[in-house]
């Protein structure tokens, strides 16, 4: 077909490939046998009032996933990795899951068991009793996918800039989506052809105004007559913008629509608090209702369907403008009868179809296979000849009625909730942050606070929350620290000289900013054990311990693993004891953990590479700070200490004996965690939350060496040996063993007073 240039011309289509979509998933939750589940809208998803990803949809049991708009199919799917992995963790407690399909499998009897969602707002729940009433509450449960598309406004501006047509850019704009919802009310047939799968529903279910479905089974039972339809004295006219104000506010006033939104409607324009405030604020998106979960994925929508609606769309703007509502009548009852055919019915117009696809082939050419949409094309064109190749046509072919379509969503359904409840210390779609930024943005979410990724290589994030905007980098550097104190955490000699000059016990040594100097020392070390580390570190790195006066071969390694790291090295005393990091928060202690070094224990069979490689298959163990456990090396480090103790990886150590391949505890250096936060001694948490005021430090980790953590305190029987800014707080959320520690939760409340006491 000749491609139309009305308002874009063809090269202009990969910008408009970067238009802005956003994603509403609908899913009732149920129970392991398919019934609707009667527990409650969780708390621990946050107030409905203020949260803008978990939401109630018509049902308590009805929940919707709501992302931000990006540009990045990819970014979308990421929002509702984390959304369904947040909710799938409470359903698993409830025994609940999410029905995979866009309708019902089963429906009570009694309707009165079918509890309409309990909101804050007395209005927004009659308003849910009133649908009830007049639809019935069976239409109420289906679910689906709405898709929020704006047009790339760069695009839209240029396209402006270039026309003589339009005096007015609003005008222009407004245009432009009434020309995209007319079209797509004409032939978004065609997607429910592709893309409809809603083939079976319960056996009661029925609608107050057009009874129950007159066949078992169809193509999409959630877009014909029996899905969201309004009575057929509801008439809207599409011909302007001005028209549909004119007719939506007809209708209200004539008591056919009792709120603009009561108006079920394909195509949705938005913008405004009213449809009439379109006319001075201007369309500034349309939302698609009318897409059907996809069972197979376990986010309802796969990255293909969301290219395919993006290109469908995108050609539309390229067709010839329908323009007039007579046409729209047309493609409603094209829908009408394509969602309530067979699934391997063949298309109801083929030649219209065709026509379509070599439209949308043309725009896909000026992509070069962006997003695989050449591919998409070619899957089109092969399910037009092969109804089988749809969506409905995949799941008929597999659930040939009621009976199996019932299994094949309980077995989906339970698929989808291990895929959500996998690896349960990330968190997923932002696996590339580091865990403790991670855990943040989880608890942020769950509870309602606006995320936005800054620079995520950084692990810097915005957050958001009832106007209030802060900003955090690494799970917990915030404004609540100043720069000084970071300069003091960091600064071992520094952190040393504060604490000693205060009276708290840190352990003697010094300094060296020159590496023959500091080798030179070695002929005055003490014959007792000792620690070699840089001045400035973090995680661990660069720091080695010695049990006992080293050989000086090995005491020059570790002088060049420190320097490794920083210009200037201590040497200092090695305190024997127990190590505790010490979580402080707005200078109370929230957690204490006990970190042992990484460690091996032999089995009288194994070397200790052995031991090390079997250890590392831990699932809880990773790189990068994105596990709760790290992977145990085999580097110089460890190759120096074993050498200490007599050992190489070839060693094997007899059954039950315990190999170190650390001195220290890091859990980023393979060590392990073991939350001690109500069995250390209260004295103890004093001292380290004396030693956070004086680095006037909001958020701290102090590390002592204790000789018995469970004992008062004295002066002789403990050792501060390092403070640290930014301090990890996954090792307390994901301890090795012991309670969870919910800093992240802690974090927020403090940057964010009322987000946990709301109403």
């Amino acid at each position: 077909m000749k491609i139309q240039e009305s308002y874009f011309k063809l090269d202009q289509v990969p910008g408009l490939w970067r238009s802005t979509v956003g994603l509403e998933r609908e899913s009732l939750r149920v129970n392991h046998d398919g019934n609707i589940s009667k527990h409650l809208h969780s708390p621990d998803w946050g107030t409905r009032k203020q949260q803008p990803y978990i939401q109630t949809d018509f049902a308590e049991s009805q929940l919707e996933l709501i992302t931000p708009p990006t540009v990045s199919i990819s970014e979308l799917q990421d929002w509702l990795s984390s959304f369904h992995q947040i909710v799938a963790t409470t359903n698993e407690e409830n025994g609940d899951l999410l029905w995979p399909f866009s309708t019902p499998v089963i429906i009570p009897e009694n309707t009165e068991d079918i509890k309409i969602a309990q909101l804050e707002k007395i209005e927004e729940y009659n308003y849910r009793a009133f649908l009830a009433e007049l639809y019935g509450k069976h239409v109420q449960l289906i679910s689906g996918i709405h898709y929020n598309f704006q047009i790339n406004p760069d695009i839209e501006h240029d396209s402006f800039e270039a026309q003589s047509d339009y005096d007015d850019e609003l005008q222009f704009n407004n245009k432009i989506y009434m020309h995209l919802a007319r079209n797509y009310f004409r032939y978004r047939w065609l997607l429910t052809y592709l893309i409809g799968a809603s083939p079976f529903v319960a056996p009661n279910y029925a609608t107050n105004l057009y009874g129950k479905p007159h066949a078992e089974r169809m193509r999409s039972i959630r877009q014909s007559r029996y899905g969201y339809q309004n009575k057929e004295s509801v008439v809207m006219n599409y011909d302007s913008l001005e028209d549909f104000v004119t007719s939506i506010e007809d209708a209200i006033d004539s008591g056919a629509l009792s709120l603009e939104k009561e108006l079920y409607r394909d195509v949705r324009l938005r913008g405004g608090a009213n449809t009439r405030e379109l006319l001075d604020k201007g369309i500034s998106y349309l939302e698609f209702r009318n897409i059907d979960l996809n069972p197979y994925h376990p986010h309802g929508i796969d990255d293909e369907t969301i290219a395919l609606v993006r290109l469908f769309l995108i050609t539309l703007l390229f067709i010839p403008d329908v323009k007039y509502d007579t046409e729209i009548v047309k493609g409603t009852k094209m829908n009408y009868a394509t969602s309530e055919a067979d699934a391997l019915d063949a298309p109801m117009d083929m030649d219209e179809a065709k026509w379509l696809v070599t439209a949308m082939r043309e725009v896909a050419d000026q992509l070069s296979n962006t997003d695989n949409v050449s591919s998409i094309v070619d899957k089109v064109e092969a399910s037009l000849e092969d109804p089988s190749l749809t969506l409905a046509g995949r799941i008929v072919e597999e659930a040939t009625d009621y009976d199996s379509f019932l299994e094949m969503g309980l077995r989906l359904a339970k698929e989808h909730q291990e895929v959500y409840l996998d690896k349960p210390y990330l968190l997923h779609g932002f696996e590339n942050l580091e865990l403790s930024t991670q855990d943040v943005l989880k608890e942020a979410i769950k509870t309602g606070i606006k995320v936005r990724i800054i620079d995520g290589e950084e692990n810097v994030i915005e957050l958001s929350f009832q106007g209030q905007t802060e900003y955090v980098k690494s799970a917990n550097m915030t404004r609540l620290d100043s720069l000084i104190s970071y300069f003091l955490m960091e600064n071992k000699v520094a952190t040393k000289v504060l604490l000693d000059d205060a009276g708290l016990k840190v352990p003697s040594g010094t300094s060296f900013s020159n590496i023959e100097d500091a080798k030179a020392y070695y002929t005055s070390l003490p014959d007792k054990a000792i620690v070699v580390k840089p001045k400035n570190t973090n995680y661990g790195l660069g720091i080695t311990i010695f049990r006992g006066k080293p050989g000086e071969e090995d005491y020059i390694d570790a002088l060049n693993f420190a320097y490794k790291e920083d210009h200037t090295v201590l040497v200092e005393e090695y305190i024997e004891g127990t190590e505790l990091r010490f979580y402080i928060q707005d200078n109370q202690t929230m957690a204490i953990v006990e970190r042992r070094p990484a460690h091996v224990i032999g089995d009288g069979v194994s070397t200790i590479g052995e031991l090390i490689d079997e250890v590392n298959k831990n699932p809880l163990r990773g790189r990068d700070h994105k596990a709760p456990l790290t992977i145990i090396e085999k580097g110089e480090i460890e190759t120096l200490q074993l050498k200490n103790y007599g050992y190489t990886f070839d060693s094997i150590p007899e059954d039950g004996k315990t190999v170190y391949l650390r001195e220290n505890s890091n859990v980023s250096t393979g060590g392990v965690s073991i939350d001690r936060t109500d069995d250390t001694h209260e004295g103890y948490k004093k001292i380290a939350e004396k030693a956070s005021q004086l680095l006037e430090a909001n958020f701290c980790g102090v590390d002592i060496i204790i000789e018995d953590y469970t004992k008062e305190p004295t002066q002789d029987n403990y050792g501060i040996i390092e403070a640290n800014f930014n301090p990890m707080i996954a090792i307390h959320r994901f301890p090795g063993e012991g309670t969870p520690r919910l800093l992240g939760k802690a974090m927020l409340n403090q940057l964010f007073p009322d987000v946990y006491n709301r109403g």
